[in-house]
């Protein structure tokens, strides 16, 4: 099912290549024309695209043409996007040289050799544009060859309300709907943890699996066991794992150790892993979840056991699995077949999304359809509760007639298994929202989520466009709401960030959708990748990569494990949860990425310089590496949107010239405590949002406190460090704080020890300076560290209206705080405060 990515791909071609003739870009003689062929021509098979996508699942000509159809769009992409990038490099030049449009009469040898650049890749574009528009031409001719037609049939999968994305207006579905159906269930399942059981005469633990197909419920009915308020207080010791298809001893073993203590836990050997879990479930009730077991190896099952037997008597292990053979391998125990859900209760899940916000009028007219909808479900609370999600937000009867009538609900054969149920909700998306919700399939099955970040990698592929009232990271914001709303996502389990996750069927669904583009795969098993078409890769760590010493030199020599990689050259997103080095030379074969993530990988201690080859890319997240610095080769990275380096604890440098990045939204800086200054030139980045900390420069060094004047779109929270540098009343004014109207949380941070002394005039600048730095009105949190003053400012303290939190530690001289909040019209609307010398 490629109908959404090709259809998304053409459209953004349509667009850009429009875009192009619009801002009369100066191109070779001829090419305009060139471009405005290809539009149309693209047009022209947009037309029957839908045709296509019906009859790709029966005929190998079709999807291979869609196939072909899909590679001339990327490829225009590629080329539009190298051609703005070299726009973006005129709008910020070197400071060393100046492009070939300056007007100076004398230019500098560089600048002629830039010029002469510029003019051999005008060559190159319009060389590649009349290229792909062969290519294309070719294309059209085989359309009409294979007769696909303009579609303009009454089918669901063609009735797509185009840019229709509603608001989530719940959560996850309601507690009371958790449970419906399973009331007895729950029960048993309660009565054999907190009861007793004839397995534990010879074991301390006693295991229970749940058995059942894909979408029952499986996991639902252990989370409402695991949170039961009797079995928290039961047991010493609760741990929930999600095993998946990888029955990984060592992971296992880690996630156990990490859900009982709520903290991250160091990667060592299995051995000192399992020590650890042995000693600290000793002589401890437990109770373990292993969610989602698909192996049925007994040797695995026994080579994990041996530290759960530490426990206390009285401990038990849910098991869910689809397989009884996986609950017979588990060892003597009990199984609890999960029986489907009765019509009533299916109706009721149904009912939910698809009639609880409808008039009388409207349920009577729509019941009898929704009915013989629900009879298709099959049981399946999953199918269920997502067609009644997806029909929630079809008016008419005839809409709901056309999803009765689609012939989607017998093509279980062709489409390997998935819930046709599930395939209709797809087909009820727009058309931006199936990429968006496609991409998901590069992340392993049960991967948690953030939400800000899969939003920040849609925005870095070109998923999302902005509109004049919203930009791209808040519509983004919405495409997953909606995709939650419609139940294709779930909450996981609670994190000090919310995440999230896909059950097993929806991510099937997304890797059918996805096809070939995306995979997930280990580095030893590289050689399997389907390379033609792969443009999204996962890439796991193998289980012996974390003890290879393997050096790379400066070529990459040597290092074998990245052969395959090499020749995926079509690649735009990389995210290397891998423990080895990069190569240097990697950047130099994947030249079209997006969209790189090296995070959490701890042999990071440099990154390579090639990377300033990456110009397409938007997305770059090295946190918790061992980087020092950033090179200076990634300040040509000109369409860098988000750059991520939280928790680099040894980051001492960035670019020098960063200042040219202007396409930067996003610079993530949080516990980066060696940074201590950040490089001028960052007040020139316009589009920043986040920043989140901004180190006030000195005389000699660093990025000099005016550059925040430029700043207004900053959103959510900033600290501001070594405050004590701004050093006048007038240097205080050039940040303008109260313009930056979209902070909600704002920290002032002084450098001075507590115990420094300074005299009266140093006391009374920093009273003058704090007086001037009003932030906006809009503010809802405000903290202030090792200030050196005395009184904080009566003025714009009492004007901060929002302000719910005000947090002032560590400031030994002052005194006159009381008097400023008795005094303040918004004291009464503080939720919290804390003041602390």
């Amino acid at each position: 099912m490629v109908d959404s990515i090709v259809d998304s791909l053409v459209s953004l071609a349509i667009e850009n290549l429009a875009k192009v003739v619009k801002d009369e870009v100066v191109l070779l003689e001829g090419v305009t024309n060139e471009i405005k062929k290809l539009s149309s021509t693209f047009t022209s098979i947009q037309a029957v695209l839908k045709d296509a996508e019906t009859r790709r699942l029966k005929d190998d000509e079709v999807k291979n043409w869609l196939e072909r159809l899909k590679d001339v769009a990327y490829d225009v992409d590629d080329i539009l996007d190298e051609w703005m990038t070299e726009t973006l490099k005129s709008q910020a030049p070197d400071e060393d040289s100046r492009s070939c449009f300056s007007k100076k009469k004398v230019r500098s040898f560089l600048s002629s050799v830039n010029c002469f650049n510029h003019v051999v890749l005008r060559h190159k574009i319009g060389s590649a544009i009349t290229e792909v528009r062969g290519r294309l031409d070719d294309i059209e001719k085989d359309k009409n060859q294979l007769r696909l037609r303009v579609d303009s049939g009454e089918r669901v999968d063609s009735e797509v309300r185009r840019g229709e994305i509603r608001e989530r207006e719940t959560g996850s579905l309601p507690n009371r709907l958790s449970i419906v159906g399973r009331e007895d269930e729950k029960n048993k399942i309660l009565e054999f943890l907190l009861g007793e059981s004839s397995g534990e005469v010879e074991k301390v633990y006693a295991v229970i699996s749940i058995v059942g197909m894909g979408g029952l419920g499986k996991t639902t009915l252990a989370q409402l066991a695991y949170n039961d308020e009797e079995v928290k207080k039961h047991f010493d010791t609760r741990m929930w794992v999600c095993v998946s298809e990888d029955f990984d001893v060592k992971r296992i073993t880690k996630s156990s150790i990490e859900s009982a203590t709520g903290t991250g836990c160091e990667s060592l050997d299995l051995a000192p892993l399992q020590d650890h879990l042995r000693r600290m479930l000793h002589s401890k009730r437990f109770l373990l979840v292993l969610d989602d077991v698909w192996s049925t190896n007994n040797e695995m099952w026994d080579k994990l056991i041996p530290p759960y037997q530490e426990g206390a008597r009285g401990s038990r292990i849910i098991v869910t699995t689809r397989s009884e053979d996986v609950a017979r391998a588990m060892g003597r125990g009990r199984i609890h077949k999960l029986a489907s859900l009765s019509f009533d209760d299916c109706w009721l899940l149904f009912s939910h999304g698809a009639l609880e916000h409808r008039s009388a009028e409207e349920r009577s007219e729509l019941d009898v359809i929704g009915k013989e909808i629900v009879k298709k479900c099959g049981g399946v609370p999953l199918a269920a509760k997502t067609i009644g999600s997806a029909l929630g937000s079809r008016r008419t009867r005839r809409e709901w007639e056309l999803i009765l009538e689609s012939d989607v609900w017998n093509s279980h054969d062709v489409l390997q298994g998935i819930l046709p149920a599930l395939l209709l909700s797809y087909y009820d998306l727009p058309p931006a929202l199936k990429q968006c919700f496609a991409y998901f399939s590069v992340f392993p099955k049960d991967w948690e989520i953030e939400k800000d970040m899969i939003v920040k990698l849609w925005v870095a592929q070109g998923f999302i466009r902005s509109d004049r009232s919203r930009d791209m990271e808040e519509i983004g914001g919405l495409y997953f709401d909606d995709l939650l709303r419609r139940s294709l996502l779930q909450d996981a389990e609670l994190h000090y960030v919310q995440k999230y996750k896909m059950h097993d069927l929806v991510h099937d669904l997304a890797q059918s959708v996805a096809g070939s583009e995306c995979s997930v795969v280990e580095m030893r098993k590289q050689s399997s990748l389907n390379l033609n078409n792969l443009r999204h890769l996962f890439l796991i760590d193998s289980d012996d990569a974390g003890d290879s010493d393997e050096e790379v030199d400066s070529d990459g020599a040597g290092d074998r494990d990245w052969a395959t990689l090499y020749k995926a050259q079509k690649l735009r997103t990389l995210l290397l949860h891998d423990s080895r080095k990069v190569p240097n030379n990697l950047f130099h074969h994947l030249r079209h990425l997006r969209a790189l993530d090296l995070n959490y990988n701890t042999s990071i201690q440099k990154l390579p310089r090639t990377v300033g080859k990456l110009k397409h890319l938007r997305y770059l997240d090295l946190s918790e590496t061992e980087i020092e610095e950033l090179p200076e080769e990634v300040s040509n990275c000109r369409n860098l949107q988000t750059l991520k380096l939280n928790w680099c604890r040894r980051l001492k440098k960035l670019p020098r010239g960063m200042g040219k990045m202007i396409s930067l939204r996003h610079v993530e800086l949080e516990y980066t405590r060696e940074l201590k200054y950040l490089p001028q030139g960052i007040g020139k980045l316009s589009s920043l949002q986040t920043l989140r900390k901004f180190i006030v420069g000195g005389d000699d060094e660093g990025c000099k406190w005016g550059e925040l004047k430029h700043l207004n779109h900053l959103q959510g929270s900033l600290l501001i460090t070594v405050l004590e540098n701004v050093r006048s009343r007038d240097e205080a004014r050039e940040a303008e704080l109260n313009k930056k109207q979209y902070l909600h949380s704002l920290t002032f941070y002084y450098n001075a020890r507590e115990d420094e002394s300074s005299g009266d005039d140093e006391q009374k600048r920093t009273e003058e300076v704090l007086e001037i730095l009003q932030p906006h009105t809009n503010l809802k949190e405000l903290v202030i560290l090792r200030y050196g003053g005395s009184k904080v400012p009566n003025g714009w303290l009492g004007q901060l209206k929002a302000l719910q939190t005000l947090e002032i530690k560590f400031c030994p001289k002052l005194r006159s705080l009381q008097r400023s909040c008795n005094t303040s019209p918004c004291f009464k609307n503080w939720t919290s405060g804390t003041v602390q010398s």
